[in-house]
């Protein structure tokens, strides 16, 4: 029997999917990485793959997110630099958008037409979870008809803010990015400004004085 075949137990082989995916992301880019390719790489069948991730959004899905629960699990371990959830999705954002739009090829996986296709829809309940904490944190009052609301007005800005950037190199450094998206999370929960820009500075303090663990794709 093939060495490679025979040492991928059912306990780890959804891990070392994702182990390869990503080199290959990185290496053939977004379309040019095909669950054939895994495949081959593994010495397994394609149906193999495909029992654990159904197409390759879902892949890349659980790629983004174990590199945002990273982040995260980072920022929680300073509990006494903990400020309130607005902050800590202000870290998270910053980390993941200097790490993410610091390369193109990241940013190209990132950001992926078909990727984002998918996460306007998907990701619905996760972005609302968002604005529920935040909401909730600052004791603001909220029905799910309002966090809908909101997460619509937040992926289309997100979507504009990255057009801009994309289309107008120079327009806007990263941090500025930064910057936009947070402000504009913070408008949408209904926090004042004095707030907001306090949070804002405190996250990019932070971000700045504390270095957060590698991810293998995102960087």
């Amino acid at each position: 029997m093939d060495q490679t075949t025979d040492t991928h137990k059912p306990a780890n082989l959804r891990e070392e999917i994702l182990k390869i995916a990503g080199v290959m992301f990185l290496r053939y880019g977004y379309s040019g990485t095909t669950f054939q390719k895994i495949a081959d790489k593994l010495g397994i069948v394609k149906s193999t793959i495909t029992y654990h991730f159904k197409n390759k959004y879902l892949l890349m899905e659980e790629l983004i997110d174990g590199f945002f629960e990273l982040l995260k699990t980072f920022i929680d371990s300073y509990p006494e630099e903990y400020k309130n959830k607005y902050w800590r999705h202000c870290v998270v954002y910053i980390y993941a958008y200097r790490r993410i739009m610091s390369s193109p090829r990241t940013m190209e996986l990132f950001y992926h037409k078909d990727q984002q296709q998918q996460w306007m829809n998907h990701k619905i309940d996760t972005v609302s979870r968002i604005y529920e904490q935040v909401s909730q944190d600052f004791h603001k009052s909220y029905d799910e008809k309002d966090l809908r609301i909101k997460v619509r007005m937040d992926m289309g800005a997100r979507v504009q803010l990255y057009a801009c950037f994309h289309e107008n190199p120079g327009a806007m450094t990263i941090d500025e990015y930064c910057y936009y998206h947070l402000y504009h999370m913070g408008i949408l929960c209904r926090l004042d400004e004095l707030t907001i820009q306090e949070n804002i500075r405190q996250a990019f303090d932070f971000a700045d004085s504390h270095q957060p663990p590698a991810h293998f794709v995102f960087g």
